[in-house]
């Protein structure tokens, strides 16, 4: 997963990756494409035998898509676009990987935008995205059918429950099953709080039950973008109170995620990311993909992504500077202002506590889990000097929060 500043040339190399890695097929299903290095990829898998197909939409102009040795899809349906990125390689294979993300294939995206991927090597949740990429597609085969379908031509007949590692993934395309509804029942479970980073924003629905949630009293923070394009749902949230932000920068904030409960186990940590942004047409005309990970790793990731851009447009407000210091269990770090190293001191053996350290801005430094003894030894001569954050947590819901200082 590469959601927080990995570097646009990281997350085009994974891609680059999973396309290399792949030994029998290929399906590519992406909005707008002007990356040469991928297609190259791709022609390269074409010429050594592999099965490649590929979904586009018809109104962008895919600069990359040029002299293709594969046979390629131009998709979108009664004012609706073929919005989804995503890659299947070798479905139904014991390399079956998806890459799935916010990103498009276009040096913004890459290198200038906020964006988040994911990659997963599962058979069944591969076979569930093969089983819509062929719904548009209308072929089983290398070559499209005669009548490919889009947006309100399609109908919910994939599964959408799946355990990845004992991780709950839930899997919806739109318009076909009902992703708004999804989305809106898994907001309305919220416990504790939620963050979200969504770059066009203007359904009513969502708005109001983030409003809602507020009046209940959780903790909410969310950052906007495209809020010219109407009827944008900034103004909206703030006038009824809800910490929300617009992503003033020139490059853009191309996230669709949303965090839910990140910190708390006892709840149902989730995060919600994908294609779809939070409107009228994700939910009704175009081709999405979205995925409800439930996840408290996972989440704590996606939280500081969250913190860092939040950060970086309100750095006076920033919410790791303000953390209050926490424990449920007993604890002791020493020392708290240090040169190279810290111990930790536990009250008993803890099996697989996970601790993380972050830096004031929310990006993680250090991650780790194991099964402990009473006292562990870090080795933390490689942070540069300043204040940082250092959680512990196991699945029991023991945890803590605490600051240290590098000399």
């Amino acid at each position: 997963m590469y959601p927080y500043q990995s570097g646009g040339s990281i997350v085009k190399q994974q891609i680059l990756d999973v396309i290399k890695s792949a030994k029998f097929t290929i399906d590519v299903c992406v909005y707008n494409n002007s990356d040469a290095d991928i297609v190259s990829a791709l022609k390269l898998a074409r010429n050594k035998g592999l099965r490649v197909r590929y979904i586009t939409d018809k109104s962008t102009s895919n600069p990359a898509l040029k002299n293709l040795n594969f046979p390629i899809l131009y998709l979108g349906y009664e004012g609706g676009i073929m919005h989804n990125k995503f890659i299947i390689v070798d479905a139904g294979y014991a390399n079956a990987t998806l890459s799935i993300g916010s990103t498009n294939f276009t040096p913004n995206g890459f290198n200038d935008d906020a964006n988040n991927l994911i990659i997963i090597n599962d058979i069944p949740i591969c076979n569930a995205f093969v089983k819509e990429f062929e719904e548009m597609w209308n072929s089983s085969t290398a070559t499209p059918g005669n009548n490919p379908k889009s947006g309100s031509q399609k109908s919910d007949n994939t599964p959408h429950s799946f355990n990845i590692n004992e991780i709950p993934i839930q899997v919806f395309f739109s318009p076909s099953d009902q992703v708004e509804t999804n989305i809106l029942r898994q907001l309305d479970n919220a416990d504790y709080n939620l963050r979200f980073a969504i770059f066009t924003f203007t359904s009513d629905s969502l708005a109001e039950t983030i409003v809602n949630k507020k009046k209940e009293g959780l903790s909410i923070r969310g950052i906007t973008d495209n809020n010219s394009d109407f009827p944008g749902k900034l103004k909206y949230m703030q006038d009824n109170s809800v910490d929300v932000i617009d992503h003033s920068p020139s490059s853009q904030l191309h996230h669709k995620y949303a965090i839910i409960d990140a910190e708390y186990v006892d709840s149902d940590p989730v995060v919600i990311t994908g294609s779809h942004n939070w409107t009228w047409s994700a939910n009704n005309i175009n081709d999405e993909s979205t995925l409800f990970i439930h996840d408290s790793d996972i989440a704590k990731l996606y939280s500081a992504e969250f913190n860092s851009r939040y950060c970086e447009l309100a750095p006076w407000d920033c919410n790791l500077l303000k953390q209050d210091i926490y424990s449920n269990i007993d604890v002791k770090i020493f020392p708290t202002l240090f040169l190279n190293s810290i111990s930790i001191l536990l009250p008993e053996k803890i099996q697989n506590i996970a601790i993380s350290i972050l830096d004031i801005n929310g990006k993680p430094v250090f991650f780790n889990k194991l099964d402990s003894n009473n006292l562990i030894d870090l080795d933390l001569s490689f942070l540069s000097s300043g204040s940082y954050f250092i959680q512990l947590q196991n699945k029991s819901d023991n945890y803590g929060t605490f600051k240290i200082i590098k000399l």
